[in-house]
Order: structure tokens, then C-alpha cells, then sequence
């Protein structure tokens, strides 16, 4: 059976690069609001976990802020949070919006072509960020139909064509903006970091297909330890380029065994 849950998207904007790349210290991580923060301080959160490069590529710059909620227990991963195991056994809720914008225009999908999206979790500190021999672990990939508007915007795309309202109930994460239905391609995976492992950097990840590459269906990984890849530090980077697709946001959290 096919999962139905929810996923919200905004519109692109325009953003900069920013350098640096302190050490990674959990007990000192800056808590960012996705929501409120500026490309610079997604990368900079980013970079201090050190998941640019250990999960990203060193250019990355996020093209939108991502807001992942887990509804059940009302944990909101806030890039870098520590959470328990327990909060996250459920999926999340996800909305993806534009950096620096918050005005989401009305969405239309009529007379223009659609793509695939995912959203995707990853940890790259399986079994141990010391010992990372089933690294990355694939614990989620969720994938929604998008389509682009005449002013550059994208909005998921109803099912059968309905109108978005008339499908679900509409939640919102942000006031004004309607959520539309993703299905999952990798069912979730619950994180469960072992015993005496330390913190694990559970990382989100938006993709969206490369500027002009040739669509092409997204295809499952073989397994989830490696992403099927077979070798330690194979991901969600080796994933997404053999699907065509580019990173656009990210987001993570922290999570350990209660054993340590």
C-alpha cells in the first residue's frame, strides 16, 4: 500500500554562497529556525555539523528553507536539535519554502510540464560517526509531481487533477500555504542510533531534478545501508546523480541511543 502524507512548496529565489567551516561540537550547535534563517546561516549550520562535505557538496547553497514536523509527538527539527528516538518513529511533515521570501504566489498547474521531486532521509554516522561501516543509511525517500508557473514558482501537482483543497484536509505550516500529497518510494525508516554511538546526524534533503538534464524516472536504491552502493560514504550524493537530480534544501537533527 501506498503511503499519502503531505509536503508544501514555495516559489525559488536567488541566494549567495558563504564560506567557512568550524568544528563540529553537539553540545554547541546553533539552534536555527529553518523558516527565519538566511541561506548563509543554513550553510553555516550545515557547516559546523560538518554534513558540507560529509553529506553535501562543498558549493551547496540552499535554494529554499526546509520545516520538517513530526505532528504525532510535535517535535520540529530546527537544523541541528537533539531529539529522541522515540519523538521520530512516526514520518514527518515537510514544507519547503523560498529563502528570503515569504509571499507564495497562487499556484496553478494548468499548460505546463511536471517534474519529480524527493525528499530524502539520510545518516551518515551509520553504525558510528567513528565507525561509519554502513554509512550513509537511506531511512526515507518520499516523492512528489511538481509543475513550474509563468513567474518561476513551483507547486505540487493534485492528484487526478482536483483541485488541492478538495483532496485533503489542508494543514498548514505556514498561514496561506496549502499542502498537496507526496507518496513514498522508501518507506520510513525509524532512526535508531545503537547503543554507545554517540549522536547521529539525521540529515533531510530536498531534491529536484539538474537544470536541463533529461527526465527520467527515480529509481529505488537496492538497500538502505550504503544507498545500495556497497561502499562505506555511498549517499544520498551518488543517489541523486544517477536520478538527475540536485540538492535544494536540507535540514537534520540529532539523535542517540539513551545507552552511552
Amino acid at each position: 500500500m501506498i503511503l499519502v502524507h503531505t509536503l508544501i512548496f514555495g516559489a525559488i529565489a536567488t541566494i549567495q554562497h558563504v564560506v567557512g567551516s568550524p568544528l563540529f561540537d553537539p553540545e554547541q550547535q546553533p539552534l536555527l529556525d529553518p523558516l527565519s534563517s538566511t541561506a548563509s546561516g543554513i550553510r553555516k549550520a550545515l557547516q559546523s555539523a560538518q554534513l558540507i562535505p560529509d553529506v553535501l557538496d562543498e558549493d551547496f547553497t540552499p535554494l529554499y528553507t526546509l520545516n520538517i514536523t513530526y505532528p504525532k509527538t510535535d517535535v520540529n527539527v530546527t537544523l541541528g536539535n537533539k531529539v529522541k528516538p522515540a519523538a521520530v518513529s512516526a514520518h514527518p511533515d515537510a514544507g519547503a519554502f523560498p529563502v528570503g521570501r515569504k509571499i507564495v504566489p497562487t499556484p496553478t498547474t494548468q499548460g505546463h510540464a511536471t517534474e519529480t521531486w524527493a525528499l530524502v532521509l539520510t545518516d551518515p554516522d551509520a553504525t558510528s560517526r567513528s565507525d561509519p561501516v554502513k554509512a550513509e543509511m537511506c531511512h526515507w525517500i518520499a516523492v512528489t509531481e511538481v509543475s513550474s508557473n509563468a513567474d518561476g514558482s513551483v507547486v505540487q501537482v493534485p492528484v487526478d487533477n482536483e483541485v488541492i483543497g478538495d483532496i485533503l484536509e489542508v494543514e498548514t505550516i505556514v498561514p496561506g500555504v496549502e499542502t498537496a500529497p507526496y507518496s513514498e518510494l522508501m518507506s520510513y525508516f525509524p532512526p535508531a542510533p545503537p547503543p554507545k554511538t554517540g549522536y547521529h546526524r539525521y540529515t533531510f534533503v530536498l531534491l529536484a531534478p539538474k537544470p536541463g538534464a533529461k527526465a527520467k524516472a527515480i529509481t529505488k536504491p537496492k538497500e538502505r545501508p550504503h544507498w545500495g552502493y556497497g561502499k562505506i560514504g555511498k549517499g544520498v550524493r551518488d543517489w541523486a546523480a544517477d536520478n538527475n537530480l540536485t540538492p535544494v534544501a536540507a535540514n537534520y537533527f540529532l539523535a542517540r541511543n539513551k545507552k552511552q
